[in-house]
């Protein structure tokens, strides 16, 4: 589904800084894979290439073998419309509009008729369970519904690949567990691939596989068994072993 290949990128300047160097990333169809690594690794440098917003600078990136970054502007702005679905810390709804109105916006872009629109919306707020808020705007709903409904946004158009940036930054903990839980069921019910970048441990956890990079390069990977809390330890274990400040990561919830 995703392969990227030998991926560098260099940021040119006064003083050339090297975010990533040779970087291979595989990710399956149906896989849900975290990627983790101390402030200033490389991991958001990483998902903009994914996503079309960056190019690298060697190397290439390919989504079900083709290279998004050869297509012409308006071709490359319907592929991200698409094919692919973006979840941001910040939630990036439009605050004027309804979560309704916020959710079908890709569909509306891509001249979908009203009725369609309408029977998209209900089916994927019936499973994100944010029927009851459709009508209200941002301001009205609490953060964790805000995400849900951004990740509702991100999912009505059935995107072939799910990049998720903290998406449980901006969350207590019991939203972020609640989104989590969610995003894991997508995978799971809807075979959605996904790519989470996160600093959080337990957000992590409901990952299938977890890449650590560090200093723009690869480090190590472990793969989720059995046991998510088991999991979640050798997540805590391979941080720690990474070293780093503590304010890198977010605090280790229960």
């Amino acid at each position: 589904m995703l392969k990227a290949k030998n991926v560098s990128k260099v940021y040119e300047g006064k003083v050339a800084y090297r975010a990533l160097s040779n970087i291979d990333l595989n990710i399956a169809k149906g896989e849900f894979v975290a990627i983790m690594g101390p402030s200033g690794s490389g991991k958001t440098t990483l998902l903009n290439m994914v996503a079309t917003i960056d190019e690298p600078t060697t190397g290439e990136v390919l989504i079900e073998e083709k290279n998004p970054h050869v297509l012409g502007r308006n071709d490359l702005a319907k592929f991200r419309r698409r094919e692919l679905g973006f979840v941001f810390q910040e939630f990036n709804l439009l605050h004027t509009l309804t979560v309704e109105e916020n959710m079908v916006l890709p569909l509306t872009l891509d001249g979908k008729r009203v009725n369609e629109m309408k029977q998209k919306a209900d089916a994927i707020a019936e499973k994100l369970g944010i029927s009851d808020i459709m009508s209200k705007r941002v301001h009205e709903i609490s953060g964790g519904q805000a995400q849900r409904a951004a990740i509702a946004r991100a999912m009505i158009h059935q995107p072939k690949l799910l990049l998720a940036d903290e998406p449980t930054g901006n969350l207590d903990s019991k939203s972020s567990k609640d989104v989590m839980a969610m995003l894991e069921s997508l995978n799971q019910n809807e075979s959605t691939t996904m790519m989470l970048v996160t600093h959080d441990p337990q957000a992590a956890s409901y990952s299938d596989r977890v890449i650590f990079i560090r200093d723009g390069k690869f480090y190590s990977e472990i793969h989720r068994g059995t046991s998510r809390q088991t999991f979640f330890q050798s997540i805590i274990d391979t941080l720690s072993l990474m070293g780093g400040d503590d304010s890198d990561f977010s605090s280790v919830r229960d």
